[in-house]
């Protein structure tokens, strides 16, 4: 995998067209040996990409040098932390936001991006972006759309890592909309912490412990990787509907070679036009996607906004954030799509 991460480094294009990566066989040796050198190099950071976005934003994208290794050994995690200062620190010099990205997945390495604010203090001077609030919203539309083409459904909705920021967010959507919503989660804390919050929408919402207790729910939304696999799709009811926002997905597309009636939706991307940027780094995602975090990045930097977005996701920010990210080119992949654009 690292190999291949060099090769999309030395070779840009090979985001937008990966079968060119061919013509490079020839040189694996090379580019092998150089990953290995880059996996244990001293070099804290690297900015991979820089481009404009629609004729109104100039952007880069900063890879830092943390990788698997330096997680599993405890006494690394203070040099991922250091790396992730040192990289805001700098980049701040040139950018007027900062988006963590992939930074905010493991939550007791940053807290949602709150590690950071605290930790920099008044040497802090651009807001730094989480974008889970946009990744929310995005779920929410997506969810909208599919309620849209299954009118007339009474059924609950099935949630895997329903306390997570974004989780949280989705729930509290989908109660004050009248929609009933079973959490699946562990923290009967947490699940009441924010039944709590939803007041009198609370009622709507229920905790479950077993994937089994979501046999009538025909739309699942998964936030979590865990439960993945043949766990969660035999627990799949016939001609179910799931919307994804975890990373990695809980269910890879070999899982649906015998469930061809369950549909999935990426809800934690969006789409683009590509033909109005010059962004050649795409995380791997075909040309005119983008993770909704990235795109929420890009969104505050559009509104010229001076708040952090960090911790928990802002439930009243959420239209304002869809609404911008459409004023600024985003929108739902393929067909998914609502009739009036608000959440």
């Amino acid at each position: 995998m690292e190999a291949w991460n060099w090769l999309l480094w030395w070779k840009k294009e090979l985001h937008r067209k990966p079968d060119l990566h061919r013509e490079y066989t020839f040189l694996a040796p090379l580019y092998a040996s150089a990953s290995v050198y880059y996996l244990f190099g001293n070099k804290d950071y690297d900015v991979v990409d820089r481009f404009q976005f629609n004729g109104l934003l100039n952007g880069q994208t900063v890879l830092i040098r943390n990788f698997a290794w330096h997680f599993i050994l405890r006494g690394q995690w203070q040099k991922i932390r250091t790396r992730i200062l040192k990289a805001i620190v700098e980049a701040q010099a040139e950018t007027d936001v900062i988006g963590l990205g992939a930074l905010t997945k493991a939550e007791w390495l940053t807290q949602g991006g709150q590690w950071i604010v605290d930790e920099l203090g008044d040497s802090l001077r651009v807001p730094v972006v989480h974008g889970d609030t946009l990744t929310a919203a995005a779920v929410c539309m997506h969810l909208e759309s599919i309620l849209l083409r299954k009118p007339g459904t009474d059924h609950p909705i099935f949630i895997t890592g329903a306390t997570s920021k974004i989780g949280r967010a989705v729930v509290l959507w989908l109660a004050k909309r009248g929609i009933h919503v079973q959490m699946f989660t562990e923290s009967k804390e947490r699940f009441e912490e924010i039944k709590s919050e939803a007041g009198s929408d609370g009622k709507r919402i229920c905790r479950v412990k077993t994937l089994e207790e979501g046999l009538r729910c025909a739309v699942w939304v998964t936030g979590k990787a865990s439960p993945g696999g043949t766990r969660l799709l035999r627990a799949l009811p016939k001609g179910a509907t799931v919307v994804n926002f975890s990373v990695p997905n809980p269910l890879d597309e070999t899982a649906f070679i015998h469930r061809s009636d369950v549909s999935t939706v990426e809800g934690g991307l969006l789409a683009y036009n590509p033909a109005r940027t010059s962004l050649a780094f795409t995380m791997r995602l075909t040309l005119g996607l983008t993770y909704a975090c990235h795109a929420g990045t890009m969104v505050h930097a559009y509104k010229g906004w001076k708040h952090h977005e960090v911790g928990a996701v802002d439930q009243s920010m959420l239209t304002e954030v869809w609404l911008a990210a459409q004023e600024l080119g985003f929108y739902l992949p393929a067909d998914t799509k609502t009739k009036e654009g608000r959440i």
